[in-house]
């Protein structure tokens, strides 16, 4: 009976695990997690697992994905103050980037997470590039 109720549980645990962890990475694959431009879109973004916000910038992107990003997010975390310009991120201050097949979330010195936690997270949907 003790084995049974271990077994039931282990699987209850792996089963919401699995789930959470297919529904973190899946919001990378969608139609707004693609190139759609040229310049770049700095923002600050507030994810729920970082505790405070932190400055970050994506790549490849148009002027108007940059003016909706609030409205869209990428599906784990709130985009605040987007602002557009041609052109690559900005590399100075920044930490390290995650490539994600044809864009990079860019970081930066004054992400409250550190290097190891946005690192940490990249490893969910990209490659880590230092800078």
């Amino acid at each position: 009976m003790k084995n049974g109720m271990i077994l039931f549980l282990s699987s209850v645990i792996l089963i919401g695990f699995y789930g959470s962890s297919s529904l973190a990475s899946g919001h990378h694959d969608s139609e707004s997690n693609k190139p759609s431009g040229s310049g770049h879109c700095t923002y600050m973004s507030d994810n729920p697992f970082a505790g405070d916000p932190y400055k970050a910038c994506r790549t490849n992107v148009s002027e108007s994905f940059c003016d909706s990003y609030p409205d869209v997010g990428d599906g784990m975390v709130n985009i605040m103050e987007p602002v557009y310009a041609e052109g690559d991120c900005p590399r100075e201050g920044s930490i390290g980037s995650c490539e994600r097949g044809g864009w990079e979330e860019v970081y930066y010195e004054d992400s409250n997470t550190g290097p190891m936690g946005v690192e940490f997270g990249c490893n969910f949907a990209g490659e880590w590039l230092t800078p």
